[in-house]
């Protein structure tokens, strides 16, 4: 009985350690090693994509896209690598970059790297990702539970967030908050009143401010964490919440930007930008309430929460 008892036992404890090392996807040790990935690429395939639709867009719109792709090619039986180095887009100024930079800060499926699937995969089919596949829907995600925990899922198994980011995350929420967890996200997109096609249609900062306070006098918040890159947007709101209110340092200006003569400097100024627009949204994503407006910024956190308690979701449409 004592046998049967001790075989019990340690069979419960290998599933157990297998379900921990196969689930816990931001481990160090993320993925496979590099002896595994080696057999892999004289093995397997390999779907490897980038955008080149719309280049200019923000980052979170290159994001929910290949958020779909790498779901469509994995479903096709191949191991799909996010490429925003060779595919012209806007985050590396025409091929012009040295870095990823979908793996500064995401990683690839099973840690499989660009330059490493480039290297040594003999089997590569490169794929120009459409908006037109199954992908988060950045217009009606913030409705949709089973959407939102399908793609926080995929999200968490296959494109975790880099472990040095979240390191990085909780540095500054501890900076920002000490220990608290009550805190509501407040996104207020200042690019979204300069009227772009297809863009959200925002209300005016006046009318979100009421909103605000009003969850503010329900639920008492410790604290605001408010993200926005402009600055008219930030005097007309942040007065309003006093000493409640926290931020980020803010974005570095993208015209200030595009002024950098040297091209490296300019592609690492706009990375330093684009990092400091994730981490808004990692934290935005952390928060216990939030209140934003739609776009593909505001979609991202909804797929990288572990849930909201409150929402406000301002859906006005678009510009035409």
């Amino acid at each position: 009985m004592k046998i049967l008892t001790i075989l019990f036992l340690i069979i419960i404890n290998i599933i157990i350690i297998n379900y921990f090392f196969l689930n816990n996807y931001q481990r160090d040790d993320y993925g496979l090693s590099f002896e595994e990935k080696m057999k892999d690429y004289n093995t397997k395939k390999f779907a490897l994509f980038g955008r080149e639709e719309f280049p200019n867009c923000g980052f979170f719109s290159f994001y929910i896209v290949h958020l779909g792709c790498a779901n469509k090619y994995l479903n096709e039986g191949y191991i799909p690598i996010i490429d925003l180095l060779y595919f012209k887009n806007i985050f590396n100024k025409g091929n012009k970059s040295i870095y990823n930079p979908w793996e500064l800060f995401f990683h690839q499926p099973y840690n499989y790297t660009l330059e490493e699937v480039k290297k040594y995969a003999k089997t590569i089919k490169y794929v120009n990702c459409t908006q037109f596949l199954k992908r988060p829907n950045e217009k009606t995600i913030y409705y949709h539970n089973d959407s939102i925990n399908f793609w926080h899922n995929f999200a968490k198994k296959y494109t975790p967030v880099k472990k040095e980011i979240m390191n990085e995350v909780e540095i500054i929420m501890k900076n920002l908050f000490g220990y608290t967890k009550n805190i509501l996200g407040v996104k207020i997109r200042g690019s979204d009143y300069y009227g772009r096609r297809y863009h959200s249609i925002p209300p005016k900062v006046e009318q979100i401010i009421p909103d605000v306070k009003e969850m503010d006098k329900k639920y008492n918040y410790d604290f605001i964490f408010f993200a926005t890159e402009d600055e008219t947007v930030k005097k007309k709101f942040v007065p309003e919440f006093r000493d409640k209110i926290k931020m980020l340092n803010p974005n570095l200006d993208k015209d200030y930007i595009n002024r950098i003569e040297n091209l490296n400097d300019q592609i690492k100024a706009y990375l330093d930008y684009v990092k400091n627009y994730i981490l808004n949204v990692i934290i935005l994503s952390k928060c216990l309430d939030i209140v934003i407006c739609r776009c593909c910024g505001s979609a991202a956190a909804f797929i990288l929460t572990e849930g909201f308690r409150h929402s406000i979701i301002y859906n006005l449409g678009e510009y035409k």
